[in-house]
């Protein structure tokens, strides 16, 4: 019997829908390129690599080697969405929104091509490890590990009253005896938090597990991170309580945190078990027939993402397959119309020719987010000095006796004081004092950021500390309206840093922090980043102490720094109100001087 072969044997369809999705899949590439290398700045995200690593492994394994063009309406949809959603990347200057065009580029590209098993299996249960790509927007990632690391420190502080060990639990600070133990990031859900996260979700498609059970998994994930978080930190006090041993840093301090990962894991296998058992689809009663709506539904997202799952168009094709007659000579395609002849031909060009429309301009417009990153030094170099302050200027304040020096910075690029700086040092009760005129930045900077590293950690953070007194006079209400971040600062030597700082133009306008609410944020986070200008200037007090500020150290350190505000306001001689578009802040999650990111 001669073979039967169908039209899908023209290798021009496949051709066709290579170059498709090349265009599709490269359009976003020079955006997601500056967010990875962005994500490389930050522990938390070193699993990145690996992922896309492993996603590439599963895809060359199961994939059937077959190209595809997106023929159903939402794999169309979503290549659509992508596509637009990268030419809005690359007007707004975002890198995180290219990582999201990307992560729904190749989504689509899963969801269009077929298992190597049967060759009727979608790979879309796949795309799940993307979600590990995206950081959360408006800082929810880190407000995430900020509340789980409080969280971790007070469960921790709970045990060792339990074991009966003398402590005192500051914030993320735990005061032994035998020395001060600082709750790290690290230890409390920021690694090895999202390293798990990130072997839940290859455990799922590893395993083919339905996709409905993935918020289970995740939290389950969350569960066993933080409970191996509390033993790891315990373990680091009680060593050093009843053994004196350090654990708490260098090579005893890695080994431990392996063990503790690598426990946090296999307890996720373990609890798999169970979570099988929940998601498992109810069989059919004895005449083969589900005795309601709810669980032919259960049955359907139960499966989706598994072995079993298929799509409509998926079981029409396996069941011709199955009813061919079973002739070695025969070879049936059984691919959809459009995919094979003439009509394959004509749909594969309009797409194509779309995908060239769209995407070849948008990788070419992606430039400006490279620019943006790549510029910067550049523009650093180039920042004005927008306000040359005089070195008496503290000499106005009732502390002129308190000052031991003065120091005018130009062209210094410093990461804690700025491109431009003028500093004053003094001596409060003891307090060695560094005050500064910050200068120029192009919105309100977080200035945690210029010391966290070297050490430092944020221990406490407050994005608008709460006035001294109550006043009724018009320049102290003035002061009050001008809001001042406090944040404090510990260090692993045992150290304390104490931080304020507010932001004002030169002009005299008072900026607020970017704390306004939802919608602002998420304003800012699609902001322009290319249209701001240096225009902000930013006041700080930095003060190391060897143990934390009682509040009366507090409350003196605030008068000194409300002293220094007002007398740049009166130097400025401004309209010292608040405007309407400084009020709403900016973005802590984009780039500032290329100190914070996408």
């Amino acid at each position: 019997m001669p073979a039967v072969t169908s039209m899908q044997d023209s290798p021009r369809p496949h051709y066709l829908a290579a170059v498709f999705w090349t265009l599709v899949l490269i359009s976003p590439l020079p955006g997601v390129a500056i967010y990875l290398g962005w994500l490389s700045e930050l522990d938390q995200y070193g699993y990145i690599i690996p992922l896309y690593v492993s996603l590439a492994a599963l895809v060359l394994f199961r994939w059937d080697y077959r190209s595809h063009l997106p023929s159903s309406p939402t794999a169309i949809a979503v290549v659509a969405v992508s596509v637009l959603l990268n030419l809005v990347a690359a007007y707004r200057v975002s890198p995180w929104l290219s990582s999201i065009s990307f992560a729904m580029a190749i989504t689509a590209w899963l969801g269009t091509h077929r298992s190597s098993a049967g060759g009727t299996e979608r790979l879309t249960y796949l795309s799940l490890l993307l979600l590990m790509t995206i950081r959360l927007p408006l800082n929810l990632d880190l407000k995430l590990t900020t509340s789980l690391q409080r969280m971790t420190s007070q469960v921790s502080s709970y045990l060792l009253d339990f074991l009966g060990v003398t402590h005192y639990l500051r914030g993320n600070v735990i005061e032994l005896p035998g020395g001060t133990l600082f709750v790290e990031e690290a230890c409390s859900g920021v690694q090895s938090l999202f390293t798990i996260l990130f072997l839940v979700c290859l455990w799922m498609v590893y395993r083919r597990r339905p996709i409905m059970a993935a918020p289970a998994y995740l939290a389950i994930g969350i569960l066993w991170a933080m409970v191996m978080n509390v033993v790891r930190i315990n373990s680091v006090a009680l060593a050093q309580e009843w053994y004196d041993t350090d654990l708490s840093s260098g090579t005893p301090h890695e080994i431990l945190g392996w063990i503790c990962l690598v426990i946090a894991a296999l307890m996720v296998l373990s609890t798999d078990r169970l979570l099988r058992v929940l998601f498992f689809p109810v069989p059919a009663d004895e005449s083969g027939q589900f005795s309601n709506p709810v669980t032919w539904l259960w049955n359907r997202c139960s499966t989706y993402g598994t072995e079993g799952d298929r799509t409509e168009g998926d079981r029409t094709e396996g069941s011709e397959q199955r009813h061919q007659p079973d002739h070695p000579a025969t070879v049936v395609d059984t691919t959809s119309p459009e995919e094979g002849g003439l009509a394959a031909s004509s749909y594969g060009i309009v797409m194509l020719a779309g995908a060239a429309l769209f995407c070849l301009p948008s990788l070419g417009l992606n430039y400006r987010i490279v620019a943006t990153r790549y510029e910067q030094q550049v523009a650093n170099a180039e920042r004005p000095l927008l306000w040359d302050p005089d070195a008496t200027l503290m000499n106005r304040t009732a502390y002129a006796s308190a000052i031991t020096d003065h120091e005018a910075l130009r062209d210094a690029n410093s990461k804690q004081l700025g491109h431009h700086a003028d500093v004053w040092t003094m001596y409060l009760d003891g307090m060695a004092v560094r005050i500064a005129v910050s200068q120029p930045y192009p919105e309100w900077h977080d200035m945690r950021l210029c010391y966290s590293g070297d050490g430092w950690q944020v221990n406490d953070w407050d994005p608008t500390l709460e006035p001294i007194g109550e006043s009724q006079d018009s320049t102290i209400s003035q002061l009050d309206r001008w809001q001042v971040s406090y944040a404090e600062m510990v260090r692993d030597t045992g150290e304390f840093g104490t931080l304020l700082f507010c932001g004002l133009t030169r002009d005299g306008e008072l900026v607020a922090a970017p704390m306004s609410g939802l919608y602002s944020l998420f304003d800012d986070r699609m902001k322009d980043r290319r249209s701001l200008q240096s225009k902000i200037m930013m006041l700080q007090l930095w003060t190391q102490t060897q143990k934390p500020l009682i509040p009366d150290q507090l409350e003196k350190l605030q008068s000194l720094f409300d002293s220094f505000r007002q007398t740049v306001l009166d130097e400025l001689d401004g309209p010292n109100s608040i405007s309407p578009a400084d009020a709403n802040g900016t973005n802590l999650t984009m780039w500032i001087d290329g100190e914070t990111g996408p």
